[in-house]
């Protein structure tokens, strides 16, 4: 097995939380959403989005290295991962498109939402042209860190501008929330994924896999201590309200990407010498993520489910749960079979 399968193996991790979030958001009853149970239902979901974008930043630099390895230009590498990254940015219109005509309930402005499709394909079109001429640890800094902290400093700023207004609302609402169009936007999603295309940048250079356990204890500590600096920031004085503002979206970023920072090093840490098969599920929901999201959205919330949107109590959403997760798995190994049912993620891109 690959040495970056623990990557394959944490995106089947942010799958599994997709799917729980989606499932239980569509079918239970607004009576039951409540009391510490739901929280922990909606935080575990919570993960699922700034996950894949971390991730998929993790991926940007290792795919430029692999095709650079092969004889390509680091700009040509780079290149091909900003054309994957548009790929997924029409993939998520031709999603649209599809969920309004099989909808009956649709509405026409779901045609022009965005949604993490679209805000994963621009933030890799971003990140691959900051990978492209990020050719030295200090440029790294440079073209992965600062912007991000610049976009995390701004985005409190974005709510506030008057220029969005000119716009579309589907522009728009890629600067920032914008009623009955969606929930993600640019700012600050793509600082996730520049974070973690810094991550990745790091995980390219190790020299050999007796550097590995170093590395990823270091990744694990950087990570907690982000988190720790994350939940400090929480008790920065209220009547310091310029500092409050200005690092409101910095304090959410230090934990989540702490946090996912040091889960990259748990989950290699747990995959250490270990051979899973292909089709172990974390592994095979990793692999085929966009088919997954893809089908799993319009069994959640597509016609084929409508009695059961709004209508289940919590234990009944659970179950329904557990049968959309299996159905899903088997749904993916089939998918794997076709011909044409390989991974969103290209070769240079995959972990295994």
């Amino acid at each position: 097995m690959s040495r970056l399968a623990y990557i394959d193996c944490l995106r089947g991790v942010a799958v599994l939380c997709m799917i729980e979030w989606h499932v239980l958001d569509s079918w239970s009853l607004a009576e039951g959403r409540g009391g510490w149970t739901w929280f922990v239902f909606g935080t575990i979901g919570g993960f699922a989005a700034p996950l894949f974008l971390f991730l998929a930043g993790v991926a940007v630099p290792l795919a430029i290295g692999a095709r650079v390895r092969r004889g390509a230009t680091r700009r040509d590498a780079a290149w091909s991962v900003q054309k994957r990254g548009w790929q997924v940015f029409a993939i998520a219109h031709l999603f649209r498109l599809q969920s309004f005509m099989f909808n009956p309930h649709a509405e026409w402005s779901g045609l022009l939402r965005p949604d993490i499709l679209n805000v994963l394909g621009l933030s890799l079109v971003a990140t691959a042209f900051a990978g492209g001429r990020a050719t030295s640890r200090r440029k790294e800094w440079l073209w992965f860190v600062v912007p991000a902290v610049a976009i995390l400093v701004i985005s409190p700023f974005a709510r506030l501008w008057w220029w969005p207004t000119l716009l579309h609302p589907r522009l728009e609402a890629y600067i920032r929330p914008v009623p009955n169009m969606g929930v993600f936007t640019l700012f600050p999603s793509v600082a996730y994924v520049l974070a973690g295309a810094w991550i990745g940048a790091t995980l390219s250079r190790r020299s050999g896999p007796d550097d590995e356990p170093a590395l990823h204890r270091s990744l694990a500590l950087g990570g907690l201590a982000a988190v720790a600096a994350g939940f400090a920031s929480i008790y920065i004085p209220s009547d310091w309200r310029a500092v409050v503002f200005v690092v409101s979206e910095v304090v959410p970023f230090l934990i989540l990407a702490g946090g996912m920072t040091a889960a990259l090093a748990v989950a290699w840490w747990l995959l250490r010498g270990r051979t899973l098969e292909r089709n172990h599920p974390l592994l095979l929901f990793g692999r085929t993520s966009l088919f997954v999201y893809w089908v799993h959205v319009e069994l959640a919330y597509g016609v084929v489910s409508y009695p059961l949107h709004k209508a289940l109590p919590v234990p009944l959403s659970l179950a329904g749960l557990a049968v959309v997760t299996i159905a899903m798995y088997f749904a993916a190994r089939w998918w794997e079979r076709l011909p044409w049912g390989r991974p969103w993620i290209p070769s240079h891109m995959k972990a295994v």
